[in-house]
């Protein structure tokens, strides 16, 4: 009899035993679901840093892009919606902008989001002593900010500025937690805070980036519990592991891979015309490049129709102007044909002998996409005449380069419109006080141009100085300008729902993995 009962109890420790691993395989196996929802990336690099006031690079912006937000944001048109803010005003000159805040926000430190946060970030921007890389795109206009209660915020500019809510829309007027401001200013690189829907969890330099789901946030719990980014360099790997659902979405597909890839059930390719064109500008430091009859000449001795379907198998288009076709401020200024008989008569009536040039063409190891391009120019360029050089360096050690005239003649570089207006790319690059302007390209009246066009509040008014300067400048030729980028994204079929720019930005805030 005891043994029976003990032979039943045993079996009972034994059911019981049974339940609570089936349980737990149960629990395990939820576990295992919702961390199945996390999505994998995969990108060229690492991002240079968090701050969104204090970096300019794609993969950071990237990035930046989920874990902040702004008072307003585009749309996949890239047309202006609000966020942060839910409406605003604008005075007669264009000189002072109101903005009504949302309610029942919260940063992911647990700060309160309103106006004086508001007041406190851009604040920290238009610091001109505090040399953040996005002070000229943000903060340089800004005069002051006032408060009106906790929910409304108004900047007084100092001159009308005609992309001016463009520019809140971009990365860098993300909105940054106030205590983060006042009490680790400079660790925000490394430990971000913002209001948006993912939350830095780690960064394993040379390795990879994970976000995790922000669940408190106010547009709603994002359907992904983590984003990671993968850094993986070679091109060839990430397409491996897109195909065997190692990840789910990366940019920069081959071309050669397109069809290939379109064949795989599991896959989507999307491909985005973006707001960039790829050119080569001209170090207009360096002889010959000085005089722009020379300039023009080797615009002319590029084919781009070849270059645009036999290396882009015409998945990009020829550049009609500096800047892509969905740019605000874009004009069709037309495209230098391809003669290269008119190129050579032209160095000749301009004194130049090729064969006595030998020039340093550098190309940064992130672009892969303009790197056929850069072949193509080189070996052009070499049927002119001209000894060139290509060059492909690591990203850093290219914009240092840079920055030293003396060190290159020729660069590979793409002008992109991240907040789809030319006013700052135009101050960027083609500004003659522009740091960034690697042409060293220098006419006063295009300067006259761009500011105006800066300061005009009326968009036709503008639109008429941006079409002058861009004839300008193609007359004047600082760059050989080639094509209309494309940026082209491959993804698993089980992800749903991102918002793709043609700024090579994508919004993760609606996203699911299925």
């Amino acid at each position: 009899m005891r043994w029976n009962q003990a032979g039943k109890a045993v079996g009972l420790m034994l059911i019981v035993l049974a339940m609570i691993l089936s349980a737990c395989g149960s629990n395990q196996g939820a576990a295992e679901e919702a961390e199945g929802k996390g999505m994998v990336i995969t990108l060229k690099g690492d991002p240079v840093g968090f701050d969104p006031q204090n970096t300019t690079d794609t993969i950071s912006s990237l990035i930046n892009y989920q874990i902040y937000d702004r008072l307003v944001t585009f749309n996949e048109n890239m047309e202006i919606v609000p966020q942060l803010a839910k409406s605003w005003t604008t005075s007669e000159d264009g000189k002072t902008w109101t903005f009504e805040l949302n309610t029942g926000v919260t940063f992911t430190d647990g700060t309160p989001f309103n106006a004086e946060a508001v007041k406190t970030s851009f604040e920290r921007v238009a610091d001109e002593g505090k040399n953040l890389s996005q002070h000229s795109l943000v903060g340089s206009f800004i005069d002051n900010i006032t408060t009106n209660g906790e929910t409304e915020v108004v900047f007084h500019l100092k001159a009308p500025q005609g992309a001016f809510l463009g520019n809140l829309a971009s990365v860098a007027s993300s909105i940054l937690s106030p205590k983060s401001i006042k009490e680790n200013e400079e660790g925000i690189a490394k430990s971000p805070v913002g209001t948006g829907p993912f939350k830095l969890k780690k960064f394993t330099t040379g390795d990879a980036v994970v976000l995790e789901a922000n669940k408190e946030y106010w547009g709603g719990a994002p359907k992904l519990s983590t984003v990671t980014y993968k850094n993986v360099p070679e091109t060839a790997s990430r397409v491996i592991m897109l195909e065997n659902g190692e990840s789910d979405l990366m940019e920069g597909v081959p071309i050669t891979e397109i069809e290939r890839l379109k064949q795989n059930s599991e896959l989507v390719i999307n491909p985005i015309k973006a707001n960039r064109i790829a050119y080569i500008g001209f170090n207009t430091t360096v002889k010959p490049f000085d005089q722009p009859a020379v300039r023009q000449a080797m615009n002319y001795a590029i084919d781009k129709e070849t270059l645009v379907n036999k290396l882009y198998d015409g998945r990009v288009t020829v550049a009609t102007s500096a800047i892509a076709s969905r740019t605000i401020g874009y004009s069709n200024v037309g495209s230098y044909p391809f003669d290269m008989e008119k190129a050579k008569q032209m160095l000749k009536d301009a004194g130049v002998v090729p064969g006595n040039y030998k020039f340093r063409l550098i190309l940064a190891a992130n672009v892969v996409q303009d790197k056929p391009a850069a072949e193509f120019v080189q070996n052009s360029l070499q049927q002119l005449g001209f000894n060139i050089e290509l060059q492909t360096l690591e990203l850093g050690t290219y914009l240092e380069t840079l920055k030293d005239p003396g060190k290159y003649d020729l660069f590979v570089r793409g002008a992109l419109a991240t907040t789809g207006d030319a006013d700052p790319l135009f101050r960027d690059a083609l500004l003659s006080t522009s740091a960034t302007n690697y042409a060293h390209y220098n006419n006063p009246e295009v300067d006259k141009l761009i500011l105006a066009g800066q300061a005009q509040f009326d968009p036709k008014q503008r639109l008429e100085s941006y079409a002058k300067v861009l004839e300008l400048v193609k007359t004047d030729a600082p760059w050989i300008f080639l094509h209309e980028d494309m940026a082209r994204y491959g993804m698993s079929r089980k992800v749903e729902g991102i918002t793709f720019l043609p700024t090579y930005v994508y919004d993760l805030r609606k996203a699911v993995k299925n």
